[in-house]
């Protein structure tokens, strides 16, 4: 069986940032399966819901994968796709939760990859039930901080692989959706059509 990893997020919007951490996971790893799940709500933003739509941000991501097959033909092999089933959850979105629900659908019985750049390692042992998360799953962390991966702020006891890429990319969807003018070039072109035609972000 394919080893299968996930990709979870807020997605608001999603970004080159995110498509190009995806294709580290894709090309720096043995994984095949790889599984994006926006978030209904972010447990670490509680304060404020996505500013798209459920419905927007899942289009946003079916149209980001047709880029990602122009930006990274090499990845054509890998299986990606997209599951909507912390939005149809409700509720704050807890990882471990959709651990449990991926692993139950895909029948999995080895860890699951989960991928995540390197900036959100230093919270990661105050994720929900992270004691049992770590059991469950092997961290796919990408270097995404021009200044070298913050690799020494990890948890000791996390099962980590390190993907360490030639380049970074350092996007932010705060920035794009505080000053999408001047961020526009953070998005893929189908994305971008869609953010203009539906008058997001602005």
């Amino acid at each position: 069986m394919n080893k299968t990893a996930m990709l979870g997020g807020s997605f608001d919007p999603i970004h080159l940032g995110h498509l190009f951490l995806l294709h580290c996971a894709v090309s720096l790893s043995d994984y095949k399966k790889f599984i994006i799940v926006p978030a209904k709500q972010s447990n670490f933003k509680r304060t404020a819901g996505p500013a798209a739509s459920d419905a927007d941000r899942l289009e946003m991501i079916r149209l980001a994968l047709e880029d990602y097959k122009d930006l990274y033909p090499e990845d054509s092999e890998a299986e990606i796709v997209v599951s909507d089933m912390e939005i149809k959850r409700g509720g704050i979105s807890y990882t471990y939760d959709t651990v449990m629900e991926i692993r139950a659908k895909e029948g999995l019985e080895g860890r699951l990859g989960l991928v995540m750049g390197d900036d959100h390692v230093t919270k990661l042992d105050q994720w929900y039930r992270y004691s049992d998360l770590k059991d469950l799953v092997e961290f796919l962390i990408c270097r995404r901080n021009p200044d070298g991966a913050l690799w020494s702020t990890l948890p000791s006891d996390a099962k980590v692989f390190r993907l360490e890429p030639a380049s970074v990319s350092p996007e932010s969807a705060t920035d794009i959706r505080e000053n999408l003018r001047e961020n526009e070039a953070f998005l893929s072109r189908r994305v971008l059509e869609y953010v203009r035609k539906h008058n997001l972000y602005s």
